[in-house]
């Protein structure tokens, strides 16, 4: 990529008037710049749209959940809906904990409900640690049958706007299937908030995916609060705003990591949001006193990637591998992608191997961690590991340099040879190492909650 995602956001959003692009439906207008800026940029970066097209078998996955728990969204009155992923579920003593959300139940004395887009993974009810848990499936099939009945044509005002930017990214998205989603979403959403006995707060992971969900509780006047769940930097188009633009679709707080990403957010980034609390991370406390000091670099975690960038990365640990005198253990921890998938593109030998561990239980018996563009570079040092990344396409740099290119415990390569320098050098006590990472996420997770739930009353829905 010839520009870094922050230079791109830059120009398209000082040189054309972005907030001029809007659709009326419902009798409103909406600001639809950022529904196609989150899926554009996305697909500049991976090559492939996000928005996946809705096949029958994802629908029909999405059917097999819609009893999952749903009855939760009807008996009780909650002062919290949390809407989450499954993915964010980790094994903890037996049971799936949705490591942004569950600990914070703590904090408040009113039910929350955690409401689980459940697709890549699905955990049996017993299992989960949540108290109350429903399907996101109700509120996305309803979505589907209503766009594909009643939504079909859109008229843009400043179409123009979008072909220019498209064509200067020389990229492009289905402005269709957007509009029609994140319009699906907001009147169904309206309707569900007439049906359902409403939160006094809404939590969410990745808010840049429910614009439509955000209008509508903000014309409901119900705070919502953004949780942090992966990296946020001027390198993620999401966060990165140039151009002023309407609160109406964005969060009206942000609960995150670190200083780092609150002084982003508040000093460099033009999103209209009230405020940000720093309240780190739960699973990072609770795997730091859990780990072990480690005296040598025998195992090396890695945190892979979807995508080209990913296979890139194995390529690169594989190429190490056979100049490397040493033989290190590798071990593998998917996201998305399966092990089988990785084994039918690459050959690996004996000392490659795949956990079958969550990413943190992985980190905590392994003495480094290495990944490409992975939040888990971050995570690892605030664990007590030495962070490597692999600068594929300097992505491992426009995501990370800025918040950890001054920690002496981070190393960013280019050369397979690259590593066998670092891999020589002396381990120091994971607590110097997790010290070192403050900014990026403070410790104390549970009273940092506590303060933040406490804000709460203060945070008044912005419309």
């Amino acid at each position: 990529m010839k520009n870094s995602i922050a230079e791109l956001v830059a120009e398209i959003e000082t040189k054309y008037d972005v907030r001029g692009i809007q659709t009326s439906r419902f009798n409103r207008s909406f600001e639809i710049y950022p529904w196609i800026k989150a899926k554009l940029f996305h697909k500049l970066v991976l090559g492939k749209e996000s928005l996946a097209n809705k096949s029958s078998k994802s629908l029909l996955l999405q059917f097999k959940s819609l009893f999952y728990g749903t009855w939760n969204l009807f008996i009780h009155k909650y002062e919290i809906w949390a809407f989450t992923n499954s993915v964010e579920r980790i094994e903890i003593n037996g049971r799936y904990s949705d490591k942004l959300f569950d600990k914070i139940s703590s904090a408040t004395k009113g039910k929350i409900l955690l409401i689980e887009f459940q697709y890549f993974k699905k955990f049996p009810l017993r299992k989960v640690a949540s108290k109350y848990v429903s399907s996101k499936a109700l509120f996305l099939l309803s979505e589907e049958i209503y766009g594909r009945l009643f939504l079909r044509k859109f008229k843009v005002n400043n179409h123009e706007i979008i072909t220019e930017i498209q064509n200067e990214l020389k990229c492009q998205v289905n402005l269709n299937s957007i509009l029609r989603k994140n319009l699906a979403q907001y009147r169904m959403m309206k309707f569900w908030l007439k049906i359902l006995p409403n939160p006094k707060y809404v939590f969410m992971s990745v808010a840049y995916n429910h614009y439509g969900y955000i209008r509508a509780f903000k014309e409901a006047s119900i705070p919502l609060i953004e949780f942090q769940h992966g990296v946020i930097s001027e390198n993620h188009q999401a966060y990165n705003y140039k151009a002023k633009l309407s609160p109406y679709q964005f969060p009206d707080y942000l609960a995150v990591f670190g200083e780092n990403e609150r002084r982003f957010l508040t000093q460099k980034s033009q999103i209209p949001i009230q405020g940000v609390s720093i309240i780190g991370r739960s699973i990072i406390d609770h795997y730091l006193n859990e780990n072990k000091e480690k005296a040598n670099k025998k195992n090396i975690c890695v945190a892979l990637q979807d995508g080209p960038i990913g296979d890139k990365a194995i390529a690169f640990l594989l190429d190490f591998n056979k100049a490397s005198e040493i033989k290190y253990n590798f071990i593998l921890v998917p996201r998305r992608t399966s092990e089988m998938t990785y084994k039918n593109l690459f050959e690996f030998p004996v000392n490659f191997s795949f956990s079958k561990k969550n990413i943190y239980e992985a980190l905590a018996l392994c003495d480094v961690n290495i990944t490409a563009y992975s939040t888990v570079a971050s995570e690892a040092l605030s664990m007590g590991k030495v962070s490597i990344l692999i600068n594929i396409e300097n992505k491992a740099k426009e995501v990370f340099e800025e918040s950890l290119g001054e920690n002496p415990y981070v190393h960013f390569i280019d050369q397979p040879n690259d590593l066998v320098r670092i891999l020589q050098k002396e381990i120091p006590s994971k607590y110097e190492i997790a010290g070192s990472n403050n900014l990026n996420i403070k410790s104390d997770y549970q009273n940092n909650c506590t303060i933040m739930m406490n804000l709460l009353p203060n945070i008044k829905s912005q419309f």
